[in-house]
């Protein structure tokens, strides 16, 4: 009797677990699917549809299948030229699927997307930070260390947008800011700036950097907070490139560079440790 009781408890619900079962065993070949278009043919559409296929109705499906649809449909609409579909896909993963493992490839993409919009698209450029932070941000790899933001302290009579760039000094790590070029521009090298430490020395090296990975350094820069606002200007003949032979060193204006840096090296070049903040004003390059 009792047997008969669990068995008749139990029916319905393996009854029920059969069609989840196989739901979720389509889903996941759904998944494959959309994966073979995608990496093995190159067919990013038929991918994007399928993955749009599983969110539509992703019901009963585990969060973590859910999640990763979500996730490459958006990394699918950035394959086809398609960054605001994209960023909504990565977004909802932030938004519904926040403690699944795809977070922080979500964070990490909205970031690449953010600097690809701020991407310089013609020289020259200059910004004042009145309104923001223009085509400056800081480095992804080093994002646990500092932190820029456009601020408005109050310098002289009224308040003074500013690029705001907060860093935690230690010994031998750097920190970075960054402006992203299309490679297509002719950069000629020339790059001007108001720069301000607040808390001690800042020991700064500007860099442009080709996509091939080339890298033209400038000497570091002191710059001293009793000295107030200084001005940096720069010229080709400022930037070096020291792993080249000696006749192609000097930096010429060409075409194919990808970024220029604002490299923070104090915690090599000094005893100076603890928080500093560097404040930028009027950044210009051509």
């Amino acid at each position: 009797m009792i047997r008969q009781l669990l068995l008749a408890l139990l029916l319905p619900a393996l009854a029920l677990a059969a069609p989840d079962a196989d739901r979720i065993q389509q889903a996941r070949n759904t998944l494959a699917d959309a994966l073979l278009l995608e990496s093995g043919m190159g067919d990013y559409e038929g991918a994007r549809d399928r993955y749009q296929q599983l969110l539509d109705s992703p019901e009963g499906l585990p969060e973590g299948i859910v999640a990763e649809a979500c996730m490459r449909l958006g990394m699918a609409h950035e394959r086809l030229n398609e960054p605001d579909k994209a960023e909504e896909a990565y977004e909802k993963v932030l938004r519904e699927h926040a403690d699944t493992s795809w977070t922080q490839d979500a964070r990490h993409r909205l970031r690449s997307l953010d600097e690809d919009r701020k991407q310089v698209q013609a020289l020259p450029v200059a910004w004042d930070f009145e309104e923001g932070l223009g085509g400056l941000f800081h480095a992804r790899n080093r994002a646990q260390k500092g932190r820029l933001a456009q601020e408005r302290p109050v310098d002289g009579l009224k308040p003074r947008g500013v690029a705001s760039w907060r860093s935690y000094v230690t010994g031998g790590e750097d920190d970075l800011v960054v402006v992203g070029f299309n490679p297509e521009l002719t950069v000629r090298g020339h790059i001007s700036l108001q720069v301000k430490a607040l808390n001690f020395p800042a020991h700064l090296v500007f860099v442009l950097v080709q996509g091939g990975g080339g890298r033209f350094s400038s000497a570091a820069t002191v710059v001293r907070p009793e000295q107030g606002w200084q001005t940096v200007a720069l010229g080709p003949s400022d930037f070096i490139d020291r792993s080249r032979d000696p006749e192609d060193r000097v930096f010429v204006a060409q075409d194919g560079i990808t970024y220029m840096m604002v490299q923070d090296i104090t915690g090599y070049s000094s005893t100076d440790r603890g928080e500093n903040v560097v404040l930028l004003d009027d950044l210009a390059v051509r």
